[in-house]
């Protein structure tokens, strides 16, 4: 299943996206650099996505999206798609007609580079899902796999609050979690 993405997206809109912007300001006063937050944006089922302009030059062309669609779409992450383009473009397509006109103007460009996938990834988090008859046999083949497993360029496992297995918890590249999803489901 798709769990998070953050992508850059062809979206034509006029006043560029944000919700303030976080700068640090030298002793002397100067900005030494800025950066646009993040406009939250809700679902139906109270989850959101947050957007902004990517970057513009007088043109706002593209918007940035972070968040997790699965959920802001069912209000839940415990199953969805695996549809990667289809996810994107329904998060797309319900922007346009929620805020088209107000926030975003999608021409027909947008829309074929929408359809055709031509969208710059920078972070998909996928999930898969195993059965297992307890969450005592959940627990205990996490210790079991933080002993004995070993993933090539990820060495072993760390195991933390004993029931989350990371590999490679640190990197920016890729990392891998594994842990008991019930005890998430059953926590307030």
């Amino acid at each position: 299943m798709i769990d998070w993405i953050t992508a850059v997206v062809p979206c034509t809109h006029i006043e560029p996206i944000r919700d303030g912007c976080f700068q640090k300001v030298a002793g002397t006063g100067e900005v030494e650099w800025s950066s646009d937050r993040r406009l939250s944006v809700k679902g139906s089922h109270d989850s959101a996505v947050s957007i902004r302009t990517a970057s513009w030059e007088g043109d706002c062309t593209h918007i940035e999206i972070s968040g997790n669609l699965a959920k802001f779409f069912q209000g839940h992450n415990l199953w969805g798609t695996d549809d990667l383009p289809g996810l994107l473009f329904e998060f797309l397509r319900w922007l346009a007609l929620e805020h088209g006109g107000s926030l975003v103007y999608p021409n027909a460009d947008d829309i074929h580079a929408w359809r055709s996938g031509d969208i710059a990834l920078h972070r998909v988090d996928v999930t898969q899902s195993f059965h297992l008859a307890s969450l005592g046999e959940v627990l205990s083949w996490l210790r079991i796999a933080e002993q004995t497993a070993h993933l090539a360029h990820r060495g072993r496992g760390q195991l933390t609050k004993g029931s989350t297995l990371y590999f490679g918890k640190n990197s920016r590249r890729w990392s891998l979690k594994l842990y008991a999803k019930g005890q998430e489901i059953r926590a307030p």
